[in-house]
């Protein structure tokens, strides 16, 4: 047997086959064998008692108020951390990566299946869980959010009576998981009895999001880098977890100052040209649409064009979805523009057959080349789509003379700034190397 695997494996077509018995068995397999060794290496550091770990879920947010959380730890101690990668082998990974020496482990914890976030709560075993928000993302999973609720409230759930529970006072379902714990719990939000609440929240752009932060009777101004005043929904819980271990609002106000927005999460790029685009590209649930909207309704900027790619995480049809868009944005936008096979639709929604607020293109070469012949300086483009279907990154590299690639159907895993294919010309139609 061991003489025909590897007999298949060197001959013709042979390393495809490695490839998918790598990805079949030996990397499950592994992830398994790591899985179990953090787990009884969990054990140990929690003997070492000097270690304090976070576990961030949520429906949104979860990376922007880990990236936070670590800027202010970083400053008090040593600390491991597991950004963006969010499944349980990955925090198997960042968990095996702690050492007795540090102070601080800060992980996000990802619900993206049912009974996911089980293995992970055993691994990590927080002190400190902290939960965004309850919403629609992974909707084919769930359906509804009480489900997904049921589902995020384990975090808390695991959490003894000397943890602490940082919960979203705004979020009904998230408010709710206080009475799951038995945990010391702290509240954030805008409302009036949320025990850290912001206050005079404001972001124009090109001004960045500022915020007051109020917290046992005391004021403090914050201000971010980040765009759009949906973050103050990233900003509080960072500022609470950090309360949690011990950190002053002094101390975390001032590490939020120097942290710049994720890419591809409400990220600027302003080209040569006074172009400015902003990427929201890493997801796009509908129901996250709407913080774009705002982000553009309170901007200042010449003209502001909205670019819709893929929709997703909604039972609406097409063009119930680009409606549910042209609703929000109609009065706000210069242009609304969606792009991609499906995009025609959209312009049923058009007042009039001359109206050139809603247009559509099919690929995002077309759109690419109609922006050149628009975009004058001072214009702001609000990009919203996802990373995987909609490669939105191309055309704030193009502007640069970064990308030549243009095919539209592409299953890379990645953003086009990373793949060194991105160079090769390619049309809409044109395969490129499988990298």
């Amino acid at each position: 047997m061991k003489f025909r695997v590897a007999f298949c494996v060197f001959r013709p077509g042979g390393l495809h086959l490695k490839r998918r018995l790598r990805k079949r068995f030996f990397k499950p397999a592994r992830q398994v064998v790591q899985i179990r060794l953090a787990m009884l290496y969990r054990r140990f550091l929690a003997a070492a008692g000097r270690l304090q770990f976070v576990g961030i879920t949520g429906s949104c947010g979860k990376t922007t108020t880990a990236e936070l959380l670590v800027a202010i730890l970083s400053r008090q101690g040593a600390i491991r951390f597991g950004i963006g990668a969010n499944t349980t082998d990955a925090v198997a990974e960042t968990v095996l990566a702690v050492r007795p020496w540090h102070d601080f482990c800060v992980n996000e914890v990802s619900a993206h299946q049912t009974g996911v976030i089980d293995a992970s709560i055993k691994v990590l075993r927080p002190d400190v869980a902290v939960v965004t928000n309850i919403n629609a993302d992974h909707y084919g999973e769930y359906r509804s959010l009480e489900t997904t609720a049921a589902e995020k409230v384990k975090l808390v759930e695991s959490l003894g009576p000397g943890g602490t529970a940082v919960l979203n006072r705004d979020d009904e379902y998230v408010y709710a998981m206080r009475l799951r714990t038995r945990a010391r719990v702290i509240t954030y939000g805008l409302s009036g009895d949320a025990d850290v609440r912001g206050e005079n929240v404001s972001c124009e752009w090109p001004e960045r999001l500022s915020l007051d932060v109020c917290y046992q009777g005391k004021r403090l101004h914050v201000q971010t880098r980040l765009l759009g005043e949906h973050w103050t929904y990233a900003v509080l819980p960072a500022m609470a977890a950090a309360i949690a271990v011990g950190v002053s609002p002094e101390q975390a106000a001032e590490a939020l100052v120097a942290v710049d927005p994720i890419p591809s999460r409400m990220s600027e790029h302003t080209t040569c040209d006074g172009v400015t685009f902003v990427r929201d590209d890493f997801k796009a649930p509908l129901w996250t649409v709407s913080a774009c909207v705002d982000m553009l309704k309170k901007a200042r900027a010449k003209r502001k064009i909205l670019a819709i790619g893929s929709i997703s995480d909604t039972p609406k049809s097409h063009s119930e979805r680009q409606r549910a868009v042209i609703r929000q944005a109609r009065e706000v936008a210069d242009k609304i523009v969606f792009i991609g096979n499906y995009s025609r639709s959209a312009l049923k929604a058009r007042s009039r057959p001359d109206d050139e607020s809603i247009m559509a293109f099919k690929t995002l070469l077309e759109f690419d080349s109609f922006l050149r012949g628009y975009l004058e300086p001072g214009d702001l483009v609000m990009l919203k789509g996802a990373r995987k279907s909609d490669h939105f990154d191309r055309l704030v590299l193009s502007r640069t003379d970064d990308m030549a690639c243009w095919r539209q159907s592409c299953d890379k895993d990645r953003f086009c700034h990373a793949c060194r294919h991105r160079k090769m010309p390619a049309g809409p139609a044109d395969p490129v190397p499988v990298s």
